[in-house]
């Protein structure tokens, strides 16, 4: 599951090496073309893997397990630290903890990063990415973007759909397998506008009770996914 996050986010941390190799032998006025050329390809190359990824999810029948939510969002975000300074953005854990809550195994740290790689392809120099754990065992990733009109936030889980004034190399998966593993988990996610501006995500997971009683309706889950994406 981590591991194909970053695909998923499709938030780029390096230059393709793709293109480093053809750039000796062209001429120097179609470097810019090529890049273009290599980005749409590595586009193209993570939306297979997220149709692939979103094709098990919607097959495979698991059960959620305690998880520890503070441990997760202390993780991701020590490890999304370095790539979010490379673009001069900050990224803070705010709130008091909340304990474990339930999910399938790898679903949270999955989700945290799909939000955090959306958040930071459009925060601009100087702000801050805050994941912010409120009481109810529920958890935000806000950031200060340019965020999303509500008509545009009603259509964010749509697979496959992008904002038209979208100029960031996503998918249109990263939210959908988002909603998809939140729901599979028993729990809810939902998009608002952030106070201030940019956009804020919110998921909010069942607590694991003194009783550690499962949610859900019977002993496994089956993971329908109706995928949405921004």
């Amino acid at each position: 599951m981590r591991a194909f996050s970053r695909n998923i986010g499709g938030f780029p941390v390096s230059r393709s090496p793709l293109a480093g190799n053809f750039e000796p032998y062209l001429d120097r006025r179609t470097h810019a073309g090529l890049e273009e050329a290599v980005g749409e390809v590595e586009r193209l190359g993570r939306m297979v893997h997220g149709l692939l990824a979103l094709a098990r999810l919607e097959n495979t029948a698991t059960t959620p397990e305690p998880v520890d939510l503070d441990g997760v969002l202390a993780e991701r975000a020590a490890m999304w630290e370095p790539l979010a300074a490379e673009q001069y953005v900050a990224v803070d854990v705010t709130g008091l903890p909340l304990g474990q809550v339930w999910a399938i195994p790898g679903a949270l740290e999955q989700i945290i990063d799909d939000l955090v790689a959306n958040a930071l392809r459009l925060s601009p120099s100087g702000t801050t990415i805050t994941l912010a754990r409120t009481p109810g065992t529920e958890f935000h990733v806000v950031d200060q973007g340019p965020g999303m009109s509500e008509a545009d936030r009603a259509r964010a889980f749509d697979r496959f759909w992008r904002s038209s004034d979208s100029h960031h190399g996503g998918t249109g998966l990263g939210l959908p397998v988002v909603r998809h593993l939140v729901h599979a988990s028993g729990g809810e996610v939902t998009l608002d506008a952030a106070s201030g501006g940019g956009l804020d995500a919110r998921v909010r997971l069942r607590p694991v009770t003194g009783g550690r009683s499962r949610p859900g309706n019977g002993p496994k889950r089956a993971m329908r996914a109706t995928a949405r994406a921004r």
